[in-house]
């Protein structure tokens, strides 16, 4: 079965390169919100809720309406979301604590590390919760599944999704900042982007941004 697999994705990404030559590749941007339940949007039918800007980004994207998640709770979903697979595979049963000895399999194949491969640039901003030793050498960490460029937290934001302190960028602790989560999240996704353009345009780009929110504790500017 293994065989089997390496020698699909090697056709795979046979079929991109091939593909690349004659029309441009698509970027993609993979968006996921924590605690967020399907029904909570506007656009997938909720009543009450009006969500006007995810409204416009379902419009224009792809909304998916027929789906089974992975899993019900956070790391083992997140670790079926970049892999494609059954968590258990991956050796991810539960939700994570910080420290625990549990991580994402190195074994297993990622969705960056395809499109890598594929010559796709590629980068995280959020959060990560696929491992519980989090930059530690001890464990694989966001580069490791493939991702160029990562910015994250093992688990939420702390001490609160308000000015955190425990952010991460490609293995360097950011220290205090300035700002709420999902800000920071979104500003460096775009900083890197515009970065990412500047030095080579034509490349396409595949971006993970997993925001904290609106998983509790909540915290959010006063005008909200």
């Amino acid at each position: 079965m293994r065989s089997f697999l390496v020698a699909l994705f090697g056709a795979i990404l046979t079929c991109l390169s091939l593909h690349a030559k004659v029309e441009k590749r698509p970027n993609i941007v993979v968006v996921l919100c924590d605690d967020l339940g399907y029904g909570d949007l506007a656009c997938y039918g909720h009543p009450k809720i009006k969500t006007p800007y995810l409204d416009q980004m379902a419009k224009e994207g792809i909304r998916f309406t027929d789906f089974y998640s992975t899993a019900p709770v956070c790391s083992p979903s997140r670790v079926g979301l970049l892999t494609g697979r059954s968590p258990n595979r991956a050796g991810v049963y539960d939700w994570i604590p910080g420290g625990r000895s549990v991580h994402m399999r190195v074994t297993e194949v990622t969705i960056p590390q395809l499109l890598k491969k594929a010559g796709y640039a590629t980068c995280m901003s959020g959060k990560w919760h696929c491992n519980g030793k989090f930059n530690s050498p001890q464990q694989p960490q966001p580069d490791a599944a493939g991702f160029d460029h990562w910015f994250a937290t093992q688990n939420n934001a702390s001490p609160s999704h308000e000015n955190p302190r425990n952010f991460v960028r490609n293995g360097k602790a950011v220290g205090p900042m300035k700002g709420f989560s999902c800000q920071l999240v979104m500003d460096e996704a775009l900083n890197w982007l515009k970065g990412q353009q500047a030095k080579d345009a034509d490349q396409p780009f595949f971006m993970y941004v997993a925001f904290h929110e609106p998983h509790e504790p909540v915290a959010s500017p006063k005008k909200m």
